[in-house]
């Protein structure tokens, strides 16, 4: 059952209560302990604050998402959405006519890896569904449509073919049955936008209409009446993200892009409606300037020499802007947008034609909910509409709770009235970061009185940016990128990587610092041009249907020869056992570990509490073998641990180690301090760290020293964690720049960790850092670096003492040291670099057993 609500009652501001016992014939409801129930399927939900009913419209049981929604000219109503059973993706289907939802139908065909399903109304009134899949290991954009006289699917066409992956398809029409689709595809090293048009049928060739040796993202179309079209994006060319738009015309680009937003903020994720008097409007979201860039734990405390501000965590502050094109110019309302919504955070700001000459914009504010324990929260669609001179105050959509990453569809029917589709997970209160159900919601709000004439002034944005931490960035990566290490007859080159990266899906933080699953790509791609790395979420999310989606997403930005993301979680057992990062080279082997827990423990007793039957983070209610069931369930796969945070509560005292496993360690993470010994720099020290270490505790057994004083041979990297960006670098030497190939060089330990973008190359007689052999003397060692900036400090440790120390006070530095010492029996050295911003370097260790 849906009902349509006059906007009137909107603005009288009824109560669910009220709503529910007027409109649909239920008894009062009243607020209740919180509770695992979901609606059911074509249940009618009230709205809280904007007047109207909801239904729930997916299937009985799986998780839907990604809903897009349109409008036909014989009124009927269409939902699509992306449909996960499991196992697998489908993309259902379903019409409203005559008052009352039909049944589910489902794209024939698809491959069970797809994403983000488009829906249009041709001039013959077929429904055509454009979506993205992975086919053979690669993705594309295809099209099929539905006729609904006939009940006949057509032919699947494809409208991409190339070997990179075409994703992020967007589709819009001019209500007369004109249809153009526009994509994000990846072409050598960037992602360009394109576009097609559907003629009589058949999708025109894929027209590319962006070319700039940048990454460009998020595509948005909207058709106007007299049949214009325009696309707009956001790129990263200029070092930072900007809106641009497209103008085509009779499916050519007439003219140069045009500059929506070009300041040094973080300007994103635009999306584009024409309005019916011809309009242009463009809405995004607006962060704070150096999106990404260097910022954590030490440069917090100034442990480091960074300019302030010179860092912008992935997600935070966020405002929601919008700008109107007429008469060659850009235009906004009189009144901010952002003062239409209560919250400090706003994100994708999605703008609609309203059918009287004015616009919707469908947001999603960041709600943070303070607990016993900290902060929780959660986004969720709120709506508002430009009233002449004024936003009415937004008002949350019923039901729509959720993750960042995704976004309502909505369209404006032949009355006026506006048709919107959403998706939430049903988070609950009590802990408000664990999903319960996906679910798709579909609703329609009556066409509002039409307004009076808009009220516009001159679009006016300016922002300064502090100055950058790294001018120099972008030759420093080519020159780790171009250099060659030659060992043993094998040309093994860098490769960049962060592993230990959080998003929304990760129960603890929810995202509100780290961003959505999709902020973690451009951040790889763009802030850090890295060349591989993981979002490693708890327990992959701690839900199957996220550990799909984070799968999933790391095949669609698998870009070979550019960006090589892995399959990877983080998995939480506090001190003594530790906490790891576990990676995957296959998708088929991918599984998450479940915690071993012990019989007693009082959180998942029966009743459940809020966090369910097991920890969505972490605990240390475990078996005493846990860390070796762990080992247990990894061997015979091709997967690897990594220990980190050892010298914290989240460390252990170094009780459990697989060589073979287990090769390497996170020394140092930007989000915290460094774990080699407890005098190193940035390491925590009890006086002065006495705030951190009340968070995060100080175990100094956990160090790395001590794993390497009882034999383990674990090489280094770092890699960030939490809230920090651009401070933490896995390096890892490779002649294999696949998932497969960066897996065998870190087993290998042909690695290095580094805060900065230093290059390092140590070697010792013909062997390579890492590397565990035999020598009957001590073979010179050789150092060569290449700093970001000068290099304060270079030191050679031998079984953890320094045993050679020099202050060259240069970026290139190249020396050679000999044991003199004592070289009998098993020893290691590393070489730890110190720069005069006080960014660090180190060697993975030689581990080297001398005859006697």
């Amino acid at each position: 059952m849906l009902i349509k609500v006059p906007m009137a009652m909107w603005r009288t501001g009824l109560t669910l209560a009220a709503l529910a016992a007027g409109l649909l014939g239920l008894g009062r409801l009243t607020p209740g302990p919180p509770n695992l129930r979901v609606p059911a399927q074509g249940e009618s939900q009230p709205i809280q604050a904007v007047s109207g009913a909801a239904s729930a419209v997916g299937h009985e049981y799986r998780q839907d998402d990604f809903p897009a929604i349109a409008v036909s000219p014989d009124g009927s109503v269409w939902v699509a959405w992306l449909s996960f059973d499991g196992q697998r993706d489908d993309i259902g289907l379903r019409q409203f006519r005559g008052g009352r939802w039909g049944n589910l139908q489902w794209v024939p065909a698809t491959s069970g890896d797809s994403w983000a399903p488009q829906l249009g109304i041709d001039s013959r009134n077929q429904v055509w569904v454009v979506w993205a899949e992975q086919r053979e290991g690669n993705w594309d954009v295809f099209a099929r449509p539905y006729d609904p006289a006939t009940h006949q699917w057509g032919s699947l066409q494809r409208l991409s073919d190339h070997a990179l992956p075409d994703t992020n398809p967007c589709l819009a029409s001019d209500g007369t049955g004109q249809l153009v689709v526009a994509w994000q595809g990846f072409r050598g090293r960037f992602s360009q936008i394109f576009v097609s048009r559907l003629v009589e049928g058949r999708w025109t060739p894929a027209l590319q209409l962006t070319n700039a040796p940048a990454n460009h993202w998020n595509p948005a179309v909207a058709v106007g009446a007299d049949g214009t079209t325009w696309v707009a994006y956001d790129s990263y060319r200029s070092g930072s993200y900007d809106v641009f738009v497209q103008c085509l015309r009779g499916g050519a680009p007439e003219g140069p892009p045009i500059a929506v937003a070009t300041t040094p903020l973080f300007e994103a994720r635009p999306s584009v409606a024409v309005d019916t008097v011809g309009r242009l409007w463009v809405a995004w979201e607006s962060g704070p300037p150096h999106w990404g860039k260097d910022q954590g734990y030490v440069t917090r405390q100034r442990y480091v020499d960074r300019p302030e501000g010179s860092g912008a965590p992935l997600a935070g502050q966020r405002e929601p802007q919008i700008a109107c094109w007429r008469n060659g110019r850009w235009e906004a309302p009189v009144q901010p947008l952002r003062e239409a919504f209560p919250q400090r955070a706003v994100y994708r700001p999605q703008v609609i034609s309203d059918g009287q000459g004015s616009v919707w914009v469908i947001a999603k504010p960041r709600i943070d909910v303070k607990v016993a324990d900290g902060a929780r929260g959660y986004w969720e669609y709120w709506i508002t509409r430009y009233e002449g001179e004024r936003w009415r105050a937004a008002e949350p959509l019923p039901s729509s709770k959720g993750r960042l990453s995704s976004k309502a569809s909505a369209a404006t029917d032949s009355q006026g009235d506006l048709w919107v589709a959403w998706e939430t997970d049903n988070r609950r209160e009590g802990f408000y970061h664990r999903p319960i159900r996906q679910q798709v919601y579909a609703m329609r709000l009556a066409k509002p009185a039409r307004t009076e004439q808009l009220r516009l002034k001159p679009l006016e944005l300016h922002a300064q940016a502090p100055p950058p931490a790294h001018p120099n960035e972008d030759e420093d990566v080519a020159r780790l990128r171009s250099y060659v290490a030659e060992v043993r007859g094998r040309k093994l080159r860098i490769v960049r990587g962060d592993f230990h990266r959080h998003t929304e899906l990760s129960w603890d933080g929810g995202g509100r610092n780290d961003g959505s699953l999709e902020d973690f790509y451009r951040y790889m791609l763009d802030a850090a041009n890295m060349d591989f790395g993981a979002s490693t979420d708890h327990q992959g999310g701690a839900w199957p249907y996220w550990w799909w989606y984070s799968q999933k997403m790391a095949d669609m930005y698998h870009v070979p020869g550019v960006f090589v993301p892995f399959f990877g979680y983080e998995r939480s057992v506090i001190f003594p056992h530790g906490h790891r990062n576990v990676f995957f080279v296959n998708r088929a082997e991918a599984r998450v570990t479940p915690f071993h827990l012990r019989t007693g423990v009082k959180n998942f007793l029966l009743p459940l509490g809020p966090q369910g039957d097991e920890p969505g983070v972490g605990t240390g209610d475990v078996v005493e073998n846990d860390t070796k069931l762990l080992y247990e369930t990894l061997r015979g796969k091709d997967a690897v641990v990594i220990p980190h945070t050892s010298a914290t509560r989240m460390g252990t005292d170094w009780r459990d180690n697989d060589p073979y496993l287990e090769p390497v360690v996170e020394i140092f993470q930007g989000c915290r301090t460094n774990y080699e010994r407890v005098d190193a720099p940035l390491a925590a020290h009890p006086d002065r760290d006495a705030a951190h270490i009340k968070r995060a505790g100080y175990f100094p057994q956990g160090m790395v020293s001590n794993a390497w004083a009882k034999g383990y041979k674990l090489g280094i990297i770092a890699s960030s964690d939490h809230g920090s960006t651009h401070l933490s670098y896995a390096m890892v030497y490779t002649d294999d720049f696949s998932r497969k190939g960066i897996l065998a060089a870190i087993r290998q330990r042909h690695t290095y960790g580094a805060t900065d973008n230093i290059l390092l190359d140590v070697r010792m007689g013909q062997y390579f850092m890492g590397d565990e052999f035999r020598l009957e003397r001590p073979e010179p060692l050789r150092v060569k670096i290449t700093g970001t900036r000068e290099i304060a400090r270079v030191v050679v440790i031998k079984d953890n003492g320094v045993v050679y120390s020099t202050e060259p006070r240069t970026r290139q530095v190249e020396f050679t040291f000999r044991d003199t010492g004592d070289v009998q029996g098993r020893h290691f050295y590393y070489v730890r670099v110190e720069q005069v911003d006080g960014m660090l370097a180190w060697s993975s260790p030689f581990f080297v057993n001398y005859s006697k």
